[in-house]
């Protein structure tokens, strides 16, 4: 890839390589030289392989928008303000070259990067004989500390921004339409899409966690793995039970109406099918009022779907599940598991 990776990351800059507050020196050099003015730096990485993140017939578009959305997603959870961002792209060879692809990929991350001001600064292009693999490391800017996994204490309220399931459901469907899944799930064209549509450009709540953090929120987490897995970050980091109504967790129209009649879908997919991207949040009652002022300020559904209890030396778990105040059965898989 010799001459054609200079070429690639030309393109590159010329298309998201922008001049932006705090970048001294962006791409085209050794490294990024940037300016955190004094206040504190919050990093995350994340990567994505053809096959097992993504199915490799992905539009270049929707893959750069989710890509970026994950990367994101974890410095909401932080309270972080987004500013920064490097890609490294290993890239199998193709006859027709990257060109045109890498165009449309720079369209879709242009779409959510503008949205919220990140500057791509640098990274790397590689040939590669496995698959399409993506890995973005994420820069973000606190000036009063983040909030945290461990941070969870007695009679804090669960709070789950937006809803959940959606994109669990859309796998499903994909999965369906690929022959990789037997399950039946009976969809009208216009729930698949909007479905679908969750799962490809999932919505980084940025501006939401940046206010939390600013109102004393302390503690939060992204619901990438699905959420009774990635509450269970917290309630271990935090040594912390929880209480969880699966009646009060929040689902979009569509997905409440493919689950009406499929109990165990009901509890599958906003529970444990995660690719969500939303916010876990525990905070003290007293913050109740001032978190649903700003979710009604940026037109976000917020739901209270638990409280955290302390912990018990004889619980048979870190949750306990209701359904209409009645004690229900966790399932035997929490979320997304990452083997290696």
């Amino acid at each position: 890839m010799a001459g054609g990776e200079f070429a690639l990351i030309e393109q590159l800059r010329c298309r998201l390589g922008k001049t932006a507050g705090g970048v001294r020196l962006g791409i085209g050099d050794d490294a990024a030289w940037l300016d955190p003015a004094g206040r504190q730096l919050v990093a995350t990485m994340d990567t994505l392989v053809a096959g097992r993140h993504f199915f490799p017939e992905v539009s270049p578009e929707d893959l750069a928008w989710k890509a970026l959305a994950v990367n994101l997603s974890d410095l909401a959870a932080m309270g972080a303000e987004a500013r920064w961002c490097l890609l490294s792209l290993a890239l199998p060879r193709r006859e027709e070259g990257y060109g045109a692809w890498l165009e449309a990929f720079a369209t879709g991350w242009s779409a959510l990067a503008d949205r919220h001001g990140v500057t791509l600064v640098g990274g790397d292009t590689v040939a590669t004989d496995g698959p399409l693999t993506l890995s973005i490391t994420a820069l973000g800017l606190s000036g009063r500390g983040v909030m945290r996994r461990d941070a969870a204490r007695p009679g804090d309220v669960i709070w789950v921004t937006g809803t959940l399931g959606d994109a669990a459901a859309a796998l499903d469907l994909a999965l369906v339409e690929r022959g990789q899944e037997r399950r039946v799930v009976l969809c009208s064209a216009p729930q698949r899409d909007a479905l679908e549509a969750r799962r490809l450009r999932p919505t980084p709540r940025l501006e939401f966690g940046a206010a939390a953090l600013a109102d004393g929120v302390l503690c939060a987490v992204d619901c990438s793995d699905g959420f009774l897995a990635d509450l269970g970050h917290i309630l271990k980091a935090s040594g912390v039970h929880a209480q969880v109504a699966l009646d009060a967790l929040p689902l979009s129209p569509d997905l409440a109406d493919l689950a009406r009649s499929d109990p165990e879908c009901l509890q599958r997919w906003p529970l444990t099918g995660g690719d969500d991207y939303e916010l876990i949040l525990c905070a003290a009652p007293a913050l109740s009022t001032a978190m649903q002022e700003v979710a009604r300020r940026l037109s976000l559904r917020l739901t209270a779907v638990g409280r955290i209890l302390p912990a018990t030396p004889d619980a048979q778990a870190a949750v306990t599940l209701t359904w209409r105040d009645e004690p229900l059965s966790l399932p035997s898989s929490w979320g997304h598991v990452h083997a290696l």
